[in-house]
């Protein structure tokens, strides 16, 4: 049999039935008021619209809900705070003021620059639930001061009816089913968060704790959902009709070498 016939039959049934495999990559702006909102009240800031999460929805009605967290609890355990508004910046934080620092001046307003999410005295965080399985690969930071490192956690394991029992009362050192993706430092904006896990549930926090200085608004985030290869299509007529023209072929060599 023709050794040369034979690779170029299989090149055709190869480029006829093979499907790339594609990826979709979402945005999602938190720039502008929230989708919905749970609002606190009263909360830690009393001249504050404070929130105990946000939904954002993109331009193709994917939703994101986000909640605030810090390890402002017994023995460092982690607990609600409270989600705000900045306006172009993106999302800030206030949580329970710690023996480190005032989150909140004593006429109700958030302090500066602990309006943002902070590690200084305790470790604040954003909880993002997403509606399918994702990859998180940007974070936009829309304003910073001092530095603006980040850690990344995906939670990756069992399924969960709730989320939050994975995550509230629990210690960062402590957390089940969580992975940490990484610490993505610098000042680039936005943070390539560059990472192969797929996960509806990731936790953006500061940066480690013994560099306490970082203070992040979060104006958005990018994620991409998994490659999926589409079935094998059907052979196109002209695809078959090559297919038929080399079998065609083949049998014409093999007639005239028996002769």
């Amino acid at each position: 049999m023709n050794k040369k016939l034979i690779n170029a039959i299989g090149a055709v049934m190869i480029a006829g039935f093979a499907g790339a495999a594609s990826a979709a990559t979402y945005s999602w702006s938190f720039t502008s008021t929230a989708t919905s909102h749970e609002y606190v009240t009263p909360g830690y800031a009393s001249q504050v619209y404070e929130y105990r999460s946000m939904t954002y929805q993109n331009g193709v009605g994917q939703s994101v809900k986000i909640q605030g967290l810090a390890n402002t609890g017994s023995n460092g355990a982690i607990e609600t705070a409270y989600l705000t508004y900045q306006g172009s910046s993106g999302l800030g934080m206030t949580s329970k003021d710690s023996t480190w620092n005032n989150e909140v001046d004593d006429s109700g307003q958030a302090t500066y620059p602990d309006h943002a999410m902070d590690n200084e005295g305790a470790m604040e965080g954003m909880l993002f639930s997403f509606g399918s399985e994702l990859n998180l690969s940007l974070v936009d930071i829309g304003w910073a001061t001092s530095d603006s490192d980040i850690t990344v956690y995906a939670y990756t394991g069992a399924s969960v009816a709730d989320i939050n029992s994975t995550v509230f009362g629990k210690t960062f050192s402590t957390l089940t089913g969580w992975t940490k993706i990484g610490d993505f430092t610098g000042n680039s904006d936005p943070r390539v968060t560059t990472n192969g896990t797929y996960s509806r549930y990731w936790l953006v926090t500061p940066g480690s704790s013994s560099d306490y200085k970082d203070y992040i608004k979060l104006a958005g985030v990018t994620a991409t959902t998994k490659p999926t290869t589409p079935p094998p299509a059907v052979p196109e007529p002209a695809s078959l009709a090559l297919i038929g023209t080399a079998l065609a072929g083949m049998i014409a060599v093999r007639r005239r070498k028996a002769a």
